[in-house]
């Protein structure tokens, strides 16, 4: 680089900016963790509507907490195997975090 004064060739002693960005894990809200997990159980045939996560992000992994009722006559263990393994895979690819636990509670059958 020269100086447009002088002509000299110049050294800069600044140094480049230096973008820090914050950790993704770290700024990830547990409650939009939560919503997309409700969705994608709401996703799984035989999950009713009314799904009720509670997220939590413990060293770097999710914890997840779900309350759902089951449309009869659905097999209860084939709909929270689907739901389960669905939720995990979702979470997993949108947030790039594992999920280390996964409760599910089913809350009783609806019959519609």
């Amino acid at each position: 680089m020269t100086s447009i004064l002088s002509g000299v060739p110049v050294i800069s002693t600044l140094a480049a900016p230096v973008v820090i960005l914050p950790d993704a894990r770290a700024v990830i809200d547990p409650g939009v963790v939560g919503a997309v997990a409700a969705q994608a159980a709401r996703e799984i045939t035989g999950v009713c509507a009314d799904v009720r996560v509670e997220a939590r992000i413990a060293r770097g992994a999710v914890e997840l907490s779900m309350r759902l009722s089951v449309r009869y006559p659905m097999p209860v263990w084939q709909v929270s195997t689907a739901c389960r393994n669905h939720v995990t895979e979702r979470v997993r690819s949108r947030f790039d975090l594992p999920v280390h636990r996964l409760e599910i509670e089913m809350r009783g059958l609806v019959e519609l």
